[in-house]
């Protein structure tokens, strides 16, 4: 494997053969296709260990965790000398796995002082198969990773059951994109752009109604394309009461929508 030269993919889920791996596989095989050497690691078979939060914090000087670690030291080793990386997570409780969390807190602790993935392009891919909840949320902390690791990240991807084909090929144009930029980092100039840059990626200012309607709305795409239902036309209400100020209805009308149209997609 060449240094610098290889689009890394990184399953974060325990389960090596379900929709975080198929996500993850699809955007390395879309790399693959524009031409670009790929590797995927499962991060189960090494899974990080909690960060001690060492008081003295050599680990930022001496740039290794001062506990033995091998599952941080390999999963470290990939990420540092990879030329692109896609991250994906499944959603559990509205939130990221704790593989991903594991392994994200030791890297802050110790490469976020020196950054030596400024530039490194990314893409981040979220998993909520169930319900679908947290869909945006399970995203956020891989997104603050990539933010404070000072990488120049794509757009992230937040998929469910109900958007899930059209997101595997979503992924695969992401691995495309990612493809090319392999051959150099791009750092930013300063921490005003890196702030601008990750403010301007779709999804992730969401708050939680808007996480919710996004959810509704993915469950009306996801219907029979000659279906004739009136289901959609309750978001045009929901918007209504929310630009009325009448939130908590807004709200209440975006939960009818999506268990009308959960049902209908279970049904169909």
């Amino acid at each position: 494997m060449e240094s610098n030269k290889v689009v890394l993919g990184v399953v974060g889920s325990p389960n090596r053969e379900g929709r975080t791996n198929q996500l993850v596989k699809a955007a390395l095989e879309g790399a693959a296709r524009a031409g670009a050497p790929t590797e995927l690691v499962q991060m189960a078979d090494h899974v990080v260990a909690a960060c001690k939060d060492c008081l003295s914090r050599v680990c930022q000087e001496n740039l290794k965790c001062t506990f033995e670690d091998p599952a941080f030291e390999h999963l470290s080793e990939k990420v540092l000398n990879c030329g692109a990386l896609v991250l994906g997570t499944p959603v559990y409780f509205w939130d990221t796995s704790g593989m991903v969390k594991y392994f994200i807190l030791k890297m802050f602790r110790v490469y976020a002082p020196s950054a030596p993935l400024k530039g490194l392009p990314a893409a981040g891919i979220s998993i909520a198969g169930g319900t679908g909840n947290g869909l945006i949320s399970g995203l956020r902390p891989v997104y603050h990773f990539f933010q404070m690791l000072q990488m120049r990240a794509l757009e992230p991807l937040p998929v469910t059951r109900f958007n899930f084909e059209v997101a595997l090929r979503r992924a695969g144009e992401l691995g495309r994109q990612l493809a090319p930029m392999i051959q150099r980092r791009n750092p930013f100039t300063s921490l005003e752009e890196r702030l601008l840059w990750y403010d301007s990626l779709p999804y992730l200012g969401l708050n939680r109604a808007g996480e919710r309607r996004l959810l509704a709305d993915m469950t009306t795409m996801a219907l029979p394309s000659d279906s004739q239902s009136t289901i959609p036309f309750g978001l045009a209400r929901a918007d209504a009461l929310s630009a009325a100020g009448r939130h908590l209805e807004s709200l209440t009308e975006v939960a009818r929508v999506y268990e009308a149209g959960v049902k209908a997609f279970e049904g169909k």
